[in-house]
């Protein structure tokens, strides 16, 4: 499977703009997206898990409180965490059963962010949704941000939908599907083509996003 890096980034960002000029116009208004990098690990998914479904600053609130309280983010520390421990963080009590039973499976299965490293897109993702709590989003979003997949659109991503929408299809609402579709005429590249649409999001939204 094919990768990007910060080394290399760039470059299909330029072979990107160069080719479609939808990414050429996004590149005039917003300039080149950041280089998002989470590092693969047990940090950066619990990171994602703690962001489903609410905005990036509350979970970032949580995941700090959470942090401070550990004092490690790490199997070991999540493993014997009550209930009560996790909501008196911030976290719900179901994404706290979900970071226990995660961190309950890399105490068993310690390799498991290097085997994900040498699986396809498909069977990653596959992977990753074998565990309690993680969907299409999450493994997506992981797939992308962790492993720097190349070719990837992260299905059912409604900041996603909600750019292309705007800078695609006029405001046009539109489904998964249909922005999935419009996004595959990037391939192989189809992961840049995201953070472009990302970054365009982002700006018009002025968001501040830290990985």
């Amino acid at each position: 499977m094919q990768t990007f890096s910060k080394h290399t980034y760039k470059k299909y960002c330029n072979e990107l703009r160069n080719i479609h000029a939808p990414i050429a116009d996004l590149h005039a208004q917003y300039g080149y997206p950041p280089y998002w990098k989470r590092e693969n690990g047990f940090e950066s998914l619990c990171k994602t898990i703690i962001e489903q479904q609410v905005s990036l600053a509350s979970a970032k609130s949580s995941y700090e409180r959470l942090k401070v309280f550990c004092g490690r983010i790490e199997p070991a520390s999540f493993v014997h965490l009550t209930e009560e421990e996790f909501r008196a963080n911030g976290i719900t009590r179901q994404k706290g059963r979900y970071l226990k039973l995660l961190s309950e499976t890399l105490m068993l299965e310690p390799d498991f962010f290097q085997q994900l490293e040498i699986l396809d897109n498909h069977h990653a993702k596959e992977k990753l949704m074998t565990l309690k709590g993680i969907g299409h989003w999450t493994a997506n979003v992981y797939l992308l941000v962790a492993l720097n997949r190349l070719d990837l659109y992260p299905d059912f991503d409604v900041a996603l939908i909600n750019s292309i929408s705007y800078e695609g299809f006029n405001g046009e609402k539109i489904d998964n599907e249909q922005a999935k579709t419009f996004i595959a005429q990037f391939s192989p590249w189809q992961s840049i083509a995201c953070c472009y649409f990302y970054h365009a999001y982002i700006q018009r939204k002025k968001i501040v996003f830290v990985p």
